[in-house]
C-alpha cells in the first residue's frame, strides 16, 4: 500500500453551544495548577462570556451583514463582496462587529491575565513536580539549541504572554501549566471533553471506521504542546510507542509529567516537525491536531515533506485542521 495523507477539518468554534460546563469538570491530573475559590470563579465567568458569544452575539454577525453591512456596500460599489477580504473590510467599522471582536479579545487576554497569576503563583512547586524521576514510564528528550521557528517567536500566539516557548525559570513548565489551566476548555466550552482530547478521539474513530484493519505500531504526534491528543493514541493502540514532538521545551516538560500522572508511557521530544532526527520510514502513523495552522504556508510544506519521508510503506499521515476559507462559496 502507498502511502496516504489525510486532511480533516473541524467545525465552526462560535456554533452555540447548549452545554453549561464548569471549571470544576475539567479533568484532574497530578500535574494540574491548583485554583482558590476566587480563581476558579474568574475561569468560570470567562467560561460564562465564551458561551454568550457563542449562544447570542455570535450568530448576530450574519443577521447584522445581510440587513446592514452588505446592503451599504452593494450601494456603494454597485456589486456584492467579492470575497472574504472585501468582507473583512466592510465590517470592519461596524459597531456590532467592532464589539464582537472585541469581546474575543478580551475573552482571550483576560482569561490568560487570570490564568497566568494562578501559575506564577505556584511555579515554583510546578517546576519541582515536573522534574523526570526514576521509574518513569516514558522519556523526555530537549535540545536546548533548537532554534524557535520565527512564526512562533515573532508573537505571542492567541496572546499566551511567551507563547509556548518562552523559559521564565530553569526548567520552566509555565508556558505548559497556562496552556493547561483551562485555556482550550474555557473556550471551547468543553466541547473537548474534560481532558481536552476530544480532536485525537475523533482521529481515531474516523481510521477505525474507514480503515479498521490499521494498527499503527510507532506513532507521531506532531505539534504535541502539553499531550492533550497524545495520550489518546496510546489508548486506541496500547501496543504501539508513541512519541510527541514539540519545539517548545516548557509544554513539554509539563506534558511529560502529566502523562506520567495519568499513567501513560509517552517519549516527548523537543524536535522541529519540518526537519526531524528522524530516519526515513521511522512511522506508520503521523498525526497532528490543531497544528498547522499554527505554523507557515513553507512550514507547512516542509512539514508534508518531511512527513512522507519519515512514513513507512503503507503508512498513513493524517491532519485534523480548520478548513480553508477558500473552500467557502459565501465569502461571508
Amino acid at each position: 500500500m502507498d502511502k496516504q495523507i489525510i486532511i480533516g477539518f473541524s467545525t465552526d468554534a462560535d456554533e452555540p453551544d447548549q452545554s453549561v460546563p464548569t471549571w470544576e469538570g475539567f479533568g484532574e491530573h497530578g500535574m494540574r495548577a491548583s485554583t482558590n475559590h476566587d480563581e476558579s470563579a474568574h475561569i468560570n465567568f470567562m467560561m460564562s462570556i465564551y458561551r454568550h458569544l457563542g449562544q447570542h452575539v455570535s450568530p448576530g454577525r450574519r443577521a447584522v451583514y445581510d440587513q446592514r453591512v452588505k446592503p451599504k456596500f452593494v450601494r456603494e460599489h454597485n456589486r456584492e463582496p467579492k470575497d472574504r477580504h472585501e468582507v473583512r473590510e466592510a465590517t470592519s467599522d461596524d459597531p456590532y462587529f467592532q464589539m464582537w471582536g472585541h469581546l474575543r479579545v478580551y475573552c482571550q487576554q483576560k482569561g490568560n491575565d487570570i490564568r497566568r497569576e494562578l501559575v506564577n503563583r505556584q511555579l515554583g512547586e510546578l517546576v519541582e513536580r515536573a522534574k523526570p524521576r526514576k521509574g518513569d514510564r516514558g522519556a523526555l528528550e530537549l535540545d536546548p539549541d533548537l532554534q524557535i521557528p520565527k512564526y512562533q517567536s515573532s508573537f505571542d500566539m492567541h496572546w499566551m504572554p511567551g507563547s509556548y516557548y518562552t523559559e521564565r525559570a530553569e526548567d520552566d513548565v509555565s508556558a505548559g501549566a497556562l496552556y493547561d489551566t483551562g485555556g482550550l476548555y474555557i473556550s471551547t466550552s468543553g466541547h473537548l471533553g474534560a481532558y481536552n482530547d476530544g480532536a485525537a478521539y475523533t482521529v481515531v474513530a474516523y481510521l477505525r471506521e474507514k480503515y479498521p484493519d490499521f494498527v499503527p505500531r510507532r506513532i507521531l504526534d506532531e505539534g504535541c504542546t502539553v499531550g492533550h491528543n497524545t495520550l489518546p493514541f496510546k489508548d486506541a493502540w496500547p501496543d504501539a510507542e508513541v512519541v510527541g514532538i514539540d519545539v517548545a521545551a516548557p509544554v513539554l516538560r509539563y506534558a511529560h509529567r502529566r502523562a506520567e500522572e495519568l499513567g501513560y508511557e509517552i517519549r516527548f521530544s523537543q524536535q522541529n516537525a519540518e526537519n526531524t532526527k528522524y530516519e526515513d520510514g521511522s512511522f506508520d502513523f503521523i498525526v497532528s491536531t490543531m497544528f498547522l495552522h499554527e505554523t507557515s504556508k513553507r512550514a507547512i510544506r516542509n512539514i508534508f515533506a518531511e512527513g512522507h519521508r519519515l512514513l513507512k510503506p503503507g503508512g498513513l499521515m493524517l491532519h485534523l485542521e480548520q478548513p480553508p476559507c477558500r473552500w467557502f462559496d459565501d465569502p461571508f
